[in-house]
């Protein structure tokens, strides 16, 4: 069974489940869950029930008891091949908006991957939101597609506006210093993009091409700041495969006809990405080691979170002409007693050193492409928090010893 996830996860159809799930005998759910937006509340579920999912958090565990959660690491870009190695999907459970007058209903705010999978399920259950605004732009899917419809009327998933601090705006500064007008950005989710995006305010037609966009970038494209007018594809639109934030937001982007929702196929493909000039990947990492490796899932050896698109964004940066991929975090962590650029990590490696070509904290910019491992550690070092370089200095010369 697909259980559709992000801001398009059909939480009356799930909630409905929850009350029959110890029916739910040998079911293998399989959902792309999103950190900070879904649960699966299905805690009576029997223990042969099985829920596949990219992403593993606490909120999950907690919301799936009594059933196994089969965690698998890997790219966004990949899990549509993962899908696509089923024979086909039994059962697929999706949100989409209401119909319009020639009976096609929008997914809305999560194109992701429901595009790609419809073909493939024997049986389509959709729940009908009033409140998923129809997108201009966005893939549609006939009502005489779906077996069955369920109406609905609840807010969608809302994600509150972050806080700022010192920190955070000094590396909205570095952010600002290696964007340039023209450019196509890609941002993560977290407390650093919305504030690095308010710093762009100078810049010329810059574009947009993300797997997620929030309500950062409405000041931005109501300015005439991101246009996608350089864009070297989609030239004047603004690509994405979900949406998260509030309800006037959600109304904002219901109003732009140059706002265009794409499946992960897409937003997330090497040969696309390869075809957007001057890609710039903005993504966020828990800690980097002085090999210039990324940990960006896992916090003292418990999984928070998963790889994503991150990946798949700072390769496909890498591909690009002219691209550029940012690591951006706070230097320290736990009020300053912590190091997040550490001698070695010693966790999982989300990042390779290899993939690495810029770290970015409030101290400076990082810059490793083409460095030997020893300049790679001395501008990490001098990103570092100051309290921490000698000490880092001291960790290197004893690994490299």
């Amino acid at each position: 069974m697909f259980v559709q996830g992000s801001t398009g996860q059909p939480q009356s159809l799930l909630n409905a489940l929850a009350q029959a799930a110890h029916n739910c005998t040998g079911v293998h759910f399989i959902s792309v869950l999103t950190p900070g937006i879904n649960a699966f509340p299905l805690e009576m579920a029997p223990p042969d029930c099985k829920l596949t999912t990219f992403f593993d958090y606490k909120d999950l565990r907690r919301s799936f008891l009594s059933g196994e959660v089969e965690f698998i690491p890997c790219h966004y870009s990949q899990i549509a091949d993962y899908l696509r190695g089923f024979p086909s999907i039994d059962l697929a459970l999706i949100q989409l908006s209401s119909p319009d007058g020639e009976g096609k209903c929008s997914t809305g705010l999560s194109a992701d991957f429901v595009p790609d999978i419809l073909d493939r399920c024997k049986l389509v259950v959709a729940e009908l939101n009033r409140r998923m605004p129809s997108l201009h732009d966005a893939p549609a899917v006939p009502m005489d597609r779906l077996d069955y419809i369920v109406e609905a009327d609840y807010q969608l998933p809302q994600m509150p506006a972050g806080s700022a601090n010192s920190a955070l705006e000094a590396i909205a500064g570095h952010v600002s210093d290696l964007v340039q007008d023209g450019d196509t950005l890609q941002f993560g989710i977290g407390r650093i993009p919305p504030v690095a995006l308010s710093r762009l305010q100078s810049k010329n037609d810059l574009g947009l091409h993300s797997g997620l966009v929030t309500p950062a970038v409405r000041p931005l494209i109501e300015s005439g700041i991101v246009t996608g007018a350089r864009k070297s594809l989609d030239v004047g639109k603004h690509v994405a495969g979900a949406a998260v934030g509030d309800d006037a937001f959600y109304a904002w982007l219901a109003e732009r006809p140059d706002v265009s929702m794409r499946p992960v196929s897409y937003t997330h493909s090497a040969r696309v990405l390869a075809e957007l000039d001057n890609f710039v990947a903005l993504n966020s990492a828990i800690e980097v080691d002085l090999f210039g490796q990324a940990n960006a899932e896992m916090v003292n050896g418990r999984q928070v979170s998963g790889t994503g698109g991150l990946v798949d964004f700072i390769r496909g940066a890498s591909l690009s002409k002219g691209g550029r991929a940012l690591i951006c975090l706070q230097a320290t962590s736990d009020q300053g007693r912590r190091s997040n650029i550490v001698p070695k990590l010693a966790s999982v490696t989300s990042v390779c050193r290899t993939d690495t070509q810029y770290v970015v904290t409030e101290y400076g910019v990082a810059s490793m492409a083409v460095k030997s491992i020893k300049d790679r550690a001395e501008a990490l070092i001098s990103v570092a928090a100051p309290q921490f370089r000698d000490p880092l200095r001291d960790a290197w010369a004893e690994l490299t010893r």
